[in-house]
């Protein structure tokens, strides 16, 4: 004779009706009831959780609960203004990015479950911690203005980046070698060349090159002013070398940018190498990742032709990022004597004086100490400079 099935016990606030387990609670005197559309308790017990912050929150917020599309909207209208255009693009593309795991909520649905499955969800999609950090400031900038209009408590967008879990993991610096970052140059064509040789020189960020104009260089006293981020401006001095870059590079009228191309309309090649017009160069570090990629690719080839006629050669060329010529100014800058880590902080435009302390990990004990000390800058050489081919 069959055994009978036996019914499992419903969860705590919920009970069987049939075959569905349905939830009963009481929110200010009133009791609900809802069937939670499942015969599985753990399901059960999600969805009666669920339905009971849902009637919270109505009663909370009544007839003006926002939606979070509601929320976006009114927040994209209060911060316009207050961030620069790359801020608020940035915090756009990264709603946009996370969209599917806010769509249909309130703006007080959004919990630390939504939260930890966006994080969950990049992770899967293999984007760093700092591209993660990213998307959560945007969304903690919406909750953030959300709880100041009184629309939903808590900030659970803020809270995960302050958790462990989501601290910046910064990769290691590994600085290029002269040899390797002269093989990249010479792979690199036209005022691109000037544009690796002015990073290694300035230590300027790819894009405050990139947007640097005629008129931000003052080669009498020896100096450009760049746009950093959050749109600061600053005064980056220059060496003799770099001012001596400065003055070779050509001028285009078609165009106020120092650094620029001729264009590839009407020819064929690369995606990262076409521009359609002249101007300053588009995807500065897709171009830079490709030199690179060849530079490394020949050499493998190199190594792989040499094996078959028998002979042995080691790989001497590591691939490295164009911001990693930023971290090998800042070095060289230190090891120098041009000045010291405030000095440093200044040039590279660093908020925390911590960020710059990094540096001081690859000089001596000796080289470090005269870093700290260091308040005045000298004309000193940071890097020698061979002579870029006329574009």
């Amino acid at each position: 004779m069959p055994t009978e099935r036996k019914t499992p016990a419903a969860p705590e606030g919920c009970y069987w009706r049939g075959n569905t387990l349905w939830c009963r609670f009481t929110v200010e005197g009133k009791e609900h009831r809802y069937s939670l559309r499942t015969s599985n308790p753990t399901v059960a017990r999600d969805r009666a959780k669920a339905e009971y912050e849902r009637v919270v929150a109505a009663q909370v917020y009544g007839d003006d609960r926002k939606t979070i599309d509601d929320a976006i909207i009114a927040w994209g209208q209060h911060i316009t203004g207050h961030v620069g255009d790359r801020t608020l693009s940035r915090y756009l593309n990264s709603l946009k990015t996370i969209k599917d795991h806010l769509e249909g909520l309130f703006v007080d649905e959004v919990s630390d479950d939504t939260v930890a499955d966006i994080v969950k969800a990049r992770r899967a999609a293999g984007v760093t911690t700092a591209t993660i950090r990213r998307d959560l400031t945007a969304l903690s900038s919406v909750l953030g203005f959300a709880v100041d209009e009184k629309w939903r408590k808590g900030n659970p967008a803020l809270d995960a980046m302050r958790g462990r879990r989501m601290k910046e993991r910064r990769d290691p610096i590994v600085l290029p070698e002269d040899a390797e970052i002269e093989r990249v140059i010479a792979r690199a064509p036209g005022l691109f060349k000037h544009l690796i040789r002015a990073a290694l020189l300035t230590g300027c960020r790819q894009d405050e090159l990139v947007k640097l104009e005629r008129r931000h260089v003052d080669l009498n006293r020896k100096a450009i002013t760049v746009h950093g981020k959050g749109n600061k401006r600053r005064v980056v001095a220059l060496s003799d070398e770099a001012a001596a870059l400065f003055a070779e590079i050509p001028i285009s009228l078609k165009t106020r940018s120092v650094f620029w191309h001729e264009g590839t309309k009407g020819r064929t090649g690369d995606r990262a190498r076409d521009e359609p017009e002249p101007g300053p160069f588009i995807n500065p570090a897709t171009r830079f990742s490709l030199y690179t990629r060849e530079v490394a690719a020949a050499e493998a080839a190199e190594i792989a032709k040499a094996k078959k006629e028998g002979r042995k050669l080691l790989p001497t060329f590591r691939r490295f990022r164009f911001h990693d010529l930023r971290h090998r100014f800042a070095v060289d800058y230190l090891r120098s004597g041009r000045g010291g880590i405030y000095t440093l902080q200044q040039e590279l435009g660093h908020t925390s004086i911590k960020v710059t302390e990094i540096y001081l990990t690859f000089l001596t004990a000796e080289e470090a100490e005269r870093a700290k000390a260091a308040t005045a800058q000298n004309s000193a050489q940071v890097y020698r400079l061979v002579p870029a081919a006329k574009a």
